[in-house]
């Protein structure tokens, strides 16, 4: 292999690998924001939809944190005299604080220093510069704890500016534990507040084709990760019933929920229902004992876990008034009914057809060796959607 086509593989995998970082970024991006956009319609409820951001590595939800620091305050005014002038700076600060938007509360704990601002402390009114320790509390919104404190110490930093303006000075900021985090009402999270990383920087690959590779066969897995992680979530929460409404109506709006992210719709199914009228040979005293025995036989035939194998509901039942007595025992009339989700039909004939040819498939496999007769056997489409029994890993 040349350098020169050395190099250009190398090039087409590192397109290769930021094309599907750049595509993963867009995935989580779009995929946190219909989640929270579900969770303020009311679609899914707060636990729900947090449980799925972390199954999914995404951001969490914004909360609200409480941040607090100690510091102290400088600042001068007009006064009296000096006892007037400790006895405000005891229980007051001065209006500009008050007034700061975003809005910081703040609470005087104690005084430190009072002195005359011209140095003598003559009878009358005049200026003092006044020193006291206090307590500044603010709120902020944020995903982390962490993220909470940086949003605090831009916001006060921010004041700071202001209230140099104002001939205030505020030092000695000592950051305390922040508290909570709460909730943010659903109503106020915003949906598009996620943004997109840029594309991650690659190492220096030239000439390294198996290092490039495996970049892009990371990439590529961390992208269909993120994908499967997606679907198997959604399908998980709409089996256990996790989101509420009729299924099919949920199932719509989860299929939306996937094909809108750019995913495979959820699998569409023929709802098939299959009647089959047969009799069966019982050896037994009375009727009702001949009944009795013909449940026992048709057990075989009779499901309400549907797999893979025998993709139905079945149950039976016996019409007693119509059994016929023989040389051998009675004849008992049975009645036994499928319940169908059959999935890759074009058309509804052709799902009755398979349905059909599934009963009496599964009839014969029921019941070997016994002389049954099988009188008709029926099948017709209920509805066509998407498919009742799901299974997140597969689907």
């Amino acid at each position: 292999m040349t350098d020169e086509s050395l190099a250009a593989q190398i090039r087409t995998l590192h397109t290769e690998t930021i094309t599907a970082i750049e595509q993963r970024q867009t995935l989580a991006v779009d995929a946190r924001s219909a989640l929270i956009t579900a969770l303020r319609n009311r679609l899914i409820c707060r636990p729900g939809c947090e449980d799925a951001l972390a199954t999914w590595g995404l951001e969490p939800l914004p909360q609200r944190w409480t941040i607090t620091a100690e510091a102290q305050l400088s600042y001068t005014r007009s006064h009296t005299n000096h006892d007037e002038a400790r006895e405000q700076a005891r229980f007051g600060v001065p209006d500009d604080l008050r007034l700061l938007q975003p809005a910081i509360a703040v609470y005087p704990r104690h005084v430190i220093d009072v002195t005359p601002a011209n140095g003598s402390d003559q009878p009358g009114p005049q200026q003092y510069r006044i020193t006291a320790q206090l307590t500044l509390r603010t709120w902020v919104t944020a995903t982390r704890e962490a993220d909470a404190h940086e949003a605090a110490r831009a916001i006060l930093e921010g004041h700071l500016r202001v209230l140099a303006d104002a001939g205030i000075t505020v030092s000695g900021l000592t950051w305390q534990t922040a508290h909570g985090p709460d909730d943010v009402p659903q109503d106020d999270i915003d949906a598009d507040t996620a943004t997109m990383d840029a594309a991650a920087q690659l190492p220096d690959l030239a000439g390294d084709l198996t290092g490039a590779t495996a970049a892009r066969d990371a990439a590529v897995q961390a992208l269909a990760d993120l994908r499967r992680s997606i679907r198997a979530r959604a399908i998980r929460a709409l089996i256990d019933d996790e989101i509420g409404g009729i299924y099919q109506h949920t199932a719509e709006r989860v299929d939306r929920f996937l094909v809108d992210l750019g995913l495979d719709g959820l699998p569409r199914a023929h709802h098939v229902t299959v009647v089959a009228d047969l009799t069966l040979p019982v050896g037994a005293g009375t009727v009702r004992e001949a009944c009795d025995a013909a449940r026992d036989v048709m057990r075989a035939a009779t499901t309400s876990s549907p797999d893979e194998t025998r993709p139905w509901n079945a149950y039976g039942w016996t019409i007693p008034e119509y059994a016929t007595c023989d040389h051998d025992g009675w004849r008992i009339p049975w009645r036994h009914e499928y319940e169908m989700q059959l999935r890759g039909h074009a058309t509804s004939d052709d799902a009755t057809a398979a349905a059909e040819a599934l009963a009496r498939a599964d009839l014969t496999r029921a019941l070997p060796g016994i002389d049954h007769s099988l009188i008709t056997v029926t099948a017709a489409v209920e509805n066509v959607g998407i498919d009742l029994y799901l299974d997140p890993d597969r689907d």
